[in-house]
Protein backbone atom coordinates (compact mmCIF):
# COMPACT_ATOMS: atom_id res chain seq x y z
CA UNK A 1 0.00 0.00 0.00
CA UNK A 2 1.17 3.35 -0.88
CA UNK A 3 1.51 6.26 1.85
CA UNK A 4 0.59 9.72 0.48
CA UNK A 5 0.66 13.27 1.62
CA UNK A 6 -1.71 15.61 0.35
CA UNK A 7 -0.25 19.16 0.90
CA UNK A 8 -2.83 21.79 0.02
CA UNK A 9 -3.60 24.95 1.67
CA UNK A 10 -7.02 25.01 0.39
CA UNK A 11 -9.18 23.51 2.59
CA UNK A 12 -12.19 22.06 0.14
CA UNK A 13 -9.23 20.41 -2.53
CA UNK A 14 -7.45 19.02 0.67
CA UNK A 15 -10.76 16.87 1.68
CA UNK A 16 -11.44 15.93 -1.86
CA UNK A 17 -7.65 14.75 -2.39
CA UNK A 18 -8.49 12.94 0.77
CA UNK A 19 -11.79 11.30 -0.93
CA UNK A 20 -10.04 10.87 -4.25
CA UNK A 21 -8.12 7.70 -2.96
CA UNK A 22 -10.21 5.91 -0.46
CA UNK A 23 -8.18 3.66 1.83
CA UNK A 24 -10.62 0.91 1.25
CA UNK A 25 -9.23 0.39 -2.29
CA UNK A 26 -5.87 -1.32 -0.61
CA UNK A 27 -3.98 0.38 -2.68
CA UNK A 28 -3.53 4.03 -0.75
CA UNK A 29 -3.55 5.42 2.27
CA UNK A 30 -3.74 9.86 2.52
CA UNK A 31 -2.91 12.09 4.77
CA UNK A 32 -3.57 15.79 4.52
CA UNK A 33 -1.68 18.84 5.57
CA UNK A 34 -2.75 22.61 4.73
CA UNK A 35 0.70 24.09 4.13
CA UNK A 36 4.31 22.95 3.79
CA UNK A 37 5.39 23.07 8.07
CA UNK A 38 2.79 21.03 8.88
CA UNK A 39 3.77 18.47 6.36
CA UNK A 40 7.80 18.48 7.60
CA UNK A 41 5.81 17.62 10.99
CA UNK A 42 3.83 14.70 9.73
CA UNK A 43 7.11 13.40 7.97
CA UNK A 44 9.03 13.77 10.99
CA UNK A 45 6.36 11.05 12.35
CA UNK A 46 5.41 8.65 9.91
CA UNK A 47 6.88 7.52 6.91
CA UNK A 48 5.43 8.05 3.24
CA UNK A 49 5.89 7.14 -0.26
CA UNK A 50 4.88 10.17 -1.96
CA UNK A 51 4.41 13.47 -1.23
CA UNK A 52 1.79 15.51 -3.71
CA UNK A 53 1.93 19.25 -3.07
CA UNK A 54 0.71 22.30 -4.48
CA UNK A 55 2.90 24.97 -5.83
CA UNK A 56 1.24 28.32 -4.31
CA UNK A 57 1.16 27.84 -0.61
CA UNK A 58 1.65 31.02 2.03
CA UNK A 59 5.30 30.49 4.51
CA UNK A 60 6.67 27.27 2.47
CA UNK A 61 5.80 26.86 -1.09
CA UNK A 62 5.50 23.58 -3.20
CA UNK A 63 9.38 23.87 -5.02
CA UNK A 64 10.56 24.73 -1.32
CA UNK A 65 8.87 22.01 0.18
CA UNK A 66 9.93 19.20 -2.43
CA UNK A 67 13.34 20.84 -2.00
CA UNK A 68 13.17 19.91 1.58
CA UNK A 69 12.07 16.52 1.27
CA UNK A 70 14.59 15.72 -1.81
CA UNK A 71 17.14 16.22 1.14
CA UNK A 72 16.14 14.89 4.10
CA UNK A 73 13.53 12.00 2.63
CA UNK A 74 15.50 11.50 -0.68
CA UNK A 75 13.56 8.03 -1.44
CA UNK A 76 10.43 9.54 -1.37
CA UNK A 77 8.33 10.19 -4.38
CA UNK A 78 7.82 14.19 -5.49
CA UNK A 79 4.85 15.54 -7.23
CA UNK A 80 3.51 19.24 -7.84
CA UNK A 81 0.45 20.15 -8.76
CA UNK A 82 0.23 23.44 -10.34
CA UNK A 83 -1.40 25.82 -11.95
CA UNK A 84 -1.12 26.39 -16.07
CA UNK A 85 0.43 29.55 -15.09
CA UNK A 86 3.00 28.46 -12.74
CA UNK A 87 4.51 26.16 -15.45
CA UNK A 88 7.75 28.01 -16.55
CA UNK A 89 8.47 28.25 -12.73
CA UNK A 90 8.11 24.64 -11.97
CA UNK A 91 10.36 23.87 -14.83
CA UNK A 92 13.08 25.74 -13.20
CA UNK A 93 12.79 23.48 -10.38
CA UNK A 94 13.12 20.43 -12.32
CA UNK A 95 15.68 18.53 -10.50
CA UNK A 96 13.53 18.78 -7.48
CA UNK A 97 10.40 16.91 -8.81
CA UNK A 98 9.99 13.91 -10.58
CA UNK A 99 6.48 14.82 -11.84
CA UNK A 100 4.07 17.78 -12.68
CA UNK A 101 0.36 17.36 -12.79
CA UNK A 102 -1.81 20.82 -14.32
CA UNK A 103 -4.52 22.04 -12.63
CA UNK A 104 -7.32 21.28 -13.51
CA UNK A 105 -6.79 17.21 -13.52
CA UNK A 106 -8.95 14.76 -13.01
CA UNK A 107 -8.86 11.47 -11.08
CA UNK A 108 -7.58 9.23 -13.68
CA UNK A 109 -4.70 10.86 -13.91
CA UNK A 110 -3.56 11.47 -10.68
CA UNK A 111 -4.01 7.42 -10.18
CA UNK A 112 -2.60 6.61 -13.43
CA UNK A 113 0.75 8.96 -12.20
CA UNK A 114 0.48 7.25 -8.47
CA UNK A 115 0.54 3.65 -10.25
CA UNK A 116 3.40 4.33 -12.54
CA UNK A 117 5.40 6.45 -9.82
CA UNK A 118 4.85 2.88 -7.67
CA UNK A 119 6.18 0.68 -10.19
CA UNK A 120 9.02 2.36 -10.85
CA UNK A 121 9.89 2.81 -7.20
CA UNK A 122 9.46 -1.19 -7.28
CA UNK A 123 11.71 -1.20 -10.40
CA UNK A 124 14.26 1.33 -8.83
CA UNK A 125 14.59 -0.12 -5.45
CA UNK A 126 14.86 -4.00 -6.82
CA UNK A 127 17.99 -5.24 -4.96
CA UNK A 128 20.08 -6.98 -7.45
CA UNK A 129 19.90 -3.30 -9.60
CA UNK A 130 20.98 -1.83 -6.65
CA UNK A 131 23.75 -4.32 -6.37
CA UNK A 132 24.91 -3.27 -9.62
CA UNK A 133 25.15 0.45 -9.07
CA UNK A 134 27.02 -0.84 -6.09
CA UNK A 135 29.82 -2.01 -7.48
CA UNK A 136 30.16 0.96 -10.16
CA UNK A 137 32.17 3.98 -10.06
CA UNK A 138 30.02 7.13 -8.63
CA UNK A 139 27.02 8.14 -10.89
CA UNK A 140 27.69 11.47 -13.05
CA UNK A 141 25.97 14.41 -11.18
CA UNK A 142 23.58 16.07 -12.80
CA UNK A 143 24.67 18.37 -15.22
CA UNK A 144 24.74 21.96 -14.24
CA UNK A 145 24.95 23.67 -18.18
CA UNK A 146 21.12 22.18 -17.70
CA UNK A 147 19.59 23.76 -15.27
CA UNK A 148 21.47 27.10 -17.30
CA UNK A 149 19.56 26.08 -20.37
CA UNK A 150 16.32 25.79 -18.12
CA UNK A 151 16.55 29.09 -16.57
CA UNK A 152 17.28 30.54 -19.89
CA UNK A 153 14.43 29.28 -21.55
CA UNK A 154 12.23 30.66 -18.93
CA UNK A 155 13.85 34.18 -19.10
CA UNK A 156 11.28 36.40 -21.23
CA UNK A 157 14.40 38.42 -22.65
CA UNK A 158 16.20 35.54 -23.44
CA UNK A 159 16.75 34.34 -27.27
CA UNK A 160 18.74 31.67 -29.22
CA UNK A 161 22.02 33.82 -28.91
CA UNK A 162 22.26 33.54 -25.00
CA UNK A 163 21.73 29.65 -25.38
CA UNK A 164 24.37 30.08 -28.25
CA UNK A 165 26.73 31.73 -26.11
CA UNK A 166 26.33 29.42 -22.84
CA UNK A 167 26.53 26.63 -24.75
CA UNK A 168 30.20 28.10 -26.48
CA UNK A 169 31.63 28.00 -23.07
CA UNK A 170 31.41 24.69 -22.83
CA UNK A 171 33.62 23.23 -25.46
CA UNK A 172 32.35 19.31 -24.81
CA UNK A 173 28.96 20.30 -25.08
CA UNK A 174 29.86 22.94 -28.46
CA UNK A 175 31.63 19.48 -29.96
CA UNK A 176 29.00 17.19 -29.49
CA UNK A 177 25.88 19.74 -30.88
CA UNK A 178 27.80 20.02 -33.74
CA UNK A 179 28.06 16.67 -33.87
CA UNK A 180 24.58 15.80 -33.76
CA UNK A 181 23.41 18.90 -35.90
CA UNK A 182 25.83 17.57 -39.04
CA UNK A 183 25.09 13.99 -38.27
CA UNK A 184 23.22 11.84 -41.15
CA UNK A 185 20.26 11.53 -38.70
CA UNK A 186 19.39 15.22 -39.32
CA UNK A 187 20.55 15.53 -42.53
CA UNK A 188 20.96 19.14 -43.36
CA UNK A 189 22.10 19.71 -47.11
CA UNK A 190 25.07 22.08 -45.69
CA UNK A 191 27.54 22.20 -42.75
CA UNK A 192 27.06 23.70 -39.58
CA UNK A 193 29.77 25.26 -37.95
CA UNK A 194 28.81 27.41 -35.08
CA UNK A 195 26.86 27.07 -31.50
CA UNK A 196 23.87 29.56 -33.12
CA UNK A 197 23.48 27.93 -35.97
CA UNK A 198 23.40 24.58 -34.46
CA UNK A 199 20.93 26.21 -32.12
CA UNK A 200 18.66 27.77 -34.65
CA UNK A 201 18.93 24.32 -36.08
CA UNK A 202 17.90 21.92 -33.34
CA UNK A 203 15.58 24.20 -31.29
CA UNK A 204 16.02 24.59 -27.51
CA UNK A 205 14.40 21.88 -25.98
CA UNK A 206 16.52 19.61 -28.33
CA UNK A 207 19.70 21.24 -26.55
CA UNK A 208 18.36 20.65 -23.40
CA UNK A 209 17.97 17.31 -23.54
CA UNK A 210 21.34 17.09 -25.66
CA UNK A 211 23.09 18.31 -22.07
CA UNK A 212 21.98 15.46 -20.34
CA UNK A 213 23.15 13.30 -22.78
CA UNK A 214 26.71 14.98 -23.40
CA UNK A 215 26.95 15.12 -19.82
CA UNK A 216 26.95 11.63 -19.76
CA UNK A 217 29.45 10.58 -22.65
CA UNK A 218 31.66 13.38 -21.51
CA UNK A 219 32.47 11.12 -18.65
CA UNK A 220 32.68 7.91 -19.92
CA UNK A 221 34.00 8.12 -23.94
CA UNK A 222 37.63 9.04 -22.93
CA UNK A 223 37.75 5.80 -22.06
CA UNK A 224 36.88 3.06 -24.83
CA UNK A 225 36.07 -0.26 -24.04
CA UNK A 226 37.35 -3.38 -26.14
CA UNK A 227 34.72 -3.98 -28.96
CA UNK A 228 32.51 -1.35 -27.75
CA UNK A 229 31.70 1.73 -30.28
CA UNK A 230 30.22 5.13 -28.35
CA UNK A 231 30.21 6.80 -31.51
CA UNK A 232 27.82 3.83 -32.50
CA UNK A 233 25.95 4.42 -29.96
CA UNK A 234 25.30 7.84 -29.95
CA UNK A 235 24.47 7.55 -33.07
CA UNK A 236 21.63 5.22 -32.73
CA UNK A 237 20.52 7.37 -29.04
CA UNK A 238 20.74 10.37 -31.58
CA UNK A 239 18.55 8.64 -34.29
CA UNK A 240 15.89 6.79 -31.59
CA UNK A 241 15.37 10.39 -30.44
CA UNK A 242 14.63 11.96 -33.11
CA UNK A 243 11.93 8.80 -34.31
CA UNK A 244 10.46 8.59 -30.62
CA UNK A 245 9.61 12.77 -31.28
CA UNK A 246 7.84 12.26 -34.70
CA UNK A 247 5.72 9.11 -33.54
CA UNK A 248 4.81 11.07 -30.24
CA UNK A 249 4.01 14.34 -32.19
CA UNK A 250 2.37 11.80 -35.13
CA UNK A 251 -0.01 10.21 -32.10
CA UNK A 252 -1.36 13.44 -30.96
CA UNK A 253 1.04 13.81 -27.56
CA UNK A 254 0.92 17.08 -25.31
CA UNK A 255 4.36 19.15 -25.59
CA UNK A 256 5.56 17.50 -22.96
CA UNK A 257 5.17 13.95 -23.94
CA UNK A 258 6.67 14.43 -27.42
CA UNK A 259 9.53 16.23 -25.55
CA UNK A 260 9.81 13.41 -22.62
CA UNK A 261 9.77 11.23 -26.02
CA UNK A 262 12.62 13.02 -27.41
CA UNK A 263 14.77 13.15 -24.06
CA UNK A 264 14.27 9.58 -23.34
CA UNK A 265 15.41 8.33 -27.00
CA UNK A 266 18.70 10.14 -26.24
CA UNK A 267 19.20 8.46 -22.98
CA UNK A 268 17.56 5.35 -23.07
CA UNK A 269 20.89 3.25 -23.74
CA UNK A 270 23.54 4.80 -21.95
CA UNK A 271 23.40 2.19 -19.45
CA UNK A 272 25.68 0.74 -21.92
CA UNK A 273 28.54 3.34 -21.69
CA UNK A 274 28.53 2.96 -17.60
CA UNK A 275 28.56 -0.55 -17.66
CA UNK A 276 31.41 -0.58 -20.46
CA UNK A 277 33.35 1.82 -18.74
CA UNK A 278 32.96 0.71 -15.19
CA UNK A 279 32.46 -3.19 -15.84
CA UNK A 280 34.38 -3.95 -18.54
CA UNK A 281 35.27 -7.81 -18.23
CA UNK A 282 31.54 -8.54 -17.30
CA UNK A 283 30.38 -6.46 -20.38
CA UNK A 284 32.66 -8.34 -22.77
CA UNK A 285 31.08 -11.53 -21.26
CA UNK A 286 27.66 -9.95 -22.11
CA UNK A 287 28.31 -8.87 -25.66
CA UNK A 288 29.94 -12.16 -26.49
CA UNK A 289 26.86 -13.86 -24.89
CA UNK A 290 24.40 -11.95 -26.67
CA UNK A 291 26.62 -12.47 -29.98
CA UNK A 292 26.81 -16.47 -29.59
CA UNK A 293 23.35 -17.04 -29.18
CA UNK A 294 21.85 -14.40 -30.77
CA UNK A 295 20.04 -12.88 -28.08
CA UNK A 296 19.10 -9.14 -27.44
CA UNK A 297 22.06 -7.42 -25.36
CA UNK A 298 19.48 -6.75 -22.02
CA UNK A 299 18.81 -10.42 -21.68
CA UNK A 300 22.37 -11.02 -21.94
CA UNK A 301 23.28 -8.23 -19.40
CA UNK A 302 20.70 -9.83 -17.52
CA UNK A 303 22.40 -13.49 -16.80
CA UNK A 304 25.91 -11.27 -16.46
CA UNK A 305 24.85 -8.90 -14.12
CA UNK A 306 20.93 -10.04 -12.78
CA UNK A 307 20.15 -6.54 -14.23
CA UNK A 308 20.50 -4.23 -17.06
CA UNK A 309 21.28 -1.22 -18.89
CA UNK A 310 17.82 -0.01 -18.86
CA UNK A 311 18.20 -0.17 -15.14
CA UNK A 312 21.14 1.72 -14.83
CA UNK A 313 20.37 4.40 -17.15
CA UNK A 314 16.96 4.93 -15.42
CA UNK A 315 18.85 4.69 -11.58
CA UNK A 316 20.28 7.63 -12.60
CA UNK A 317 17.17 9.48 -14.21
CA UNK A 318 15.77 9.09 -10.77
CA UNK A 319 18.52 9.97 -9.25
CA UNK A 320 18.46 13.59 -11.24
CA UNK A 321 14.98 13.36 -10.34
CA UNK A 322 13.92 13.49 -13.76
CA UNK A 323 10.18 12.89 -14.76
CA UNK A 324 8.41 9.94 -14.43
CA UNK A 325 7.67 9.76 -17.80
CA UNK A 326 11.52 9.63 -19.06
CA UNK A 327 12.31 7.10 -16.13
CA UNK A 328 9.69 4.90 -17.25
CA UNK A 329 10.56 5.17 -21.00
CA UNK A 330 14.32 4.48 -19.83
CA UNK A 331 13.73 1.90 -17.88
CA UNK A 332 11.11 -0.11 -19.58
CA UNK A 333 12.08 0.38 -23.54
CA UNK A 334 12.67 -3.27 -23.57
CA UNK A 335 9.65 -4.46 -21.58
CA UNK A 336 6.95 -2.13 -22.15
CA UNK A 337 4.26 -4.84 -21.17
CA UNK A 338 5.43 -3.69 -17.21
CA UNK A 339 3.40 -0.59 -17.52
CA UNK A 340 0.27 0.15 -16.08
CA UNK A 341 -0.26 2.88 -18.66
CA UNK A 342 -2.42 1.76 -21.15
CA UNK A 343 -2.35 4.64 -23.41
CA UNK A 344 0.00 6.59 -26.05
CA UNK A 345 3.02 7.24 -24.17
CA UNK A 346 7.09 8.29 -24.31
CA UNK A 347 7.44 4.74 -23.45
CA UNK A 348 5.73 3.52 -26.52
CA UNK A 349 7.32 5.69 -28.47
CA UNK A 350 10.56 5.03 -27.51
CA UNK A 351 9.87 1.29 -27.36
CA UNK A 352 8.87 1.22 -31.34
CA UNK A 353 11.83 3.83 -32.39
CA UNK A 354 14.40 1.83 -30.77
CA UNK A 355 13.28 -1.03 -32.83
CA UNK A 356 13.19 1.03 -36.39
CA UNK A 357 16.20 2.99 -35.58
CA UNK A 358 18.80 0.77 -36.60
CA UNK A 359 17.02 1.12 -40.23
CA UNK A 360 18.84 3.15 -43.00
CA UNK A 361 16.36 5.31 -44.50
CA UNK A 362 16.43 4.75 -47.96
CA UNK A 363 12.84 4.69 -48.92
CA UNK A 364 12.22 0.96 -47.88
CA UNK A 365 10.05 -0.39 -45.73
CA UNK A 366 12.21 -1.70 -43.18
CA UNK A 367 13.10 -5.04 -41.33
CA UNK A 368 12.43 -4.72 -37.30
CA UNK A 369 15.55 -6.39 -36.07
CA UNK A 370 15.23 -5.42 -32.66
CA UNK A 371 12.46 -7.26 -30.70
CA UNK A 372 9.32 -4.93 -31.00
CA UNK A 373 6.00 -6.28 -28.64
CA UNK A 374 3.26 -6.29 -30.99
CA UNK A 375 0.73 -8.08 -27.64
CA UNK A 376 1.66 -4.62 -25.51
CA UNK A 377 1.00 -2.28 -28.80
CA UNK A 378 -2.06 -4.03 -29.09
CA UNK A 379 -2.96 -3.71 -25.86
CA UNK A 380 -2.82 0.13 -26.09
CA UNK A 381 -5.07 -0.07 -29.40
CA UNK A 382 -1.43 0.80 -31.45
CA UNK A 383 -0.63 -2.12 -33.65
CA UNK A 384 -2.59 -0.78 -36.24
CA UNK A 385 -0.34 2.07 -36.67
CA UNK A 386 2.65 0.20 -37.15
CA UNK A 387 3.36 0.11 -40.77
CA UNK A 388 3.24 4.04 -40.60
CA UNK A 389 5.66 4.09 -38.42
CA UNK A 390 7.77 1.81 -40.21
CA UNK A 391 7.17 3.98 -42.96
CA UNK A 392 8.26 7.46 -41.10
CA UNK A 393 11.67 5.45 -40.03
CA UNK A 394 12.24 4.80 -43.94
CA UNK A 395 11.81 8.40 -45.04
CA UNK A 396 15.41 10.55 -45.27
CA UNK A 397 15.45 12.50 -42.43
CA UNK A 398 15.57 15.85 -43.85
CA UNK A 399 12.29 14.92 -45.18
CA UNK A 400 11.03 13.12 -41.54
CA UNK A 401 12.13 16.00 -39.07
CA UNK A 402 11.70 19.15 -40.79
CA UNK A 403 8.79 18.91 -42.92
Amino acid sequence: MQRILFVEDNEVLRQLYGMMLPKSSGLWETALAADGETALTLMEQQSFDVVVTDFNMPGINGVELVHRVRKLYPAMSRIIISGIGNQKQIAEALGETHQFIPKPFDVKTLKATLSRIHALNDYLSDDKLRALVGRMGAMPSFPAVYLEIMKLMNMPTSNISDVAELIAQDPSMSAKMLQVVNSAAIGLPQAVHSPFEAVQQLGMNTVRSLALSAHVFEKFEKRPAKNFSAKALWEHLMATALLARKIMELEGGSEADIEDAYTAGMLHDIGKLMLADNLPAEFQKAMQLANGQKIPQHVAEQEIFSANHAGIAAYLMGLWGLSAPIVEAVALHHTPEKTELLEPSPLMAVHVANALAMTKPNGKIPEITKPLNLEYLEKIGMVDRLDTWKQLAAMPPIQRNFD
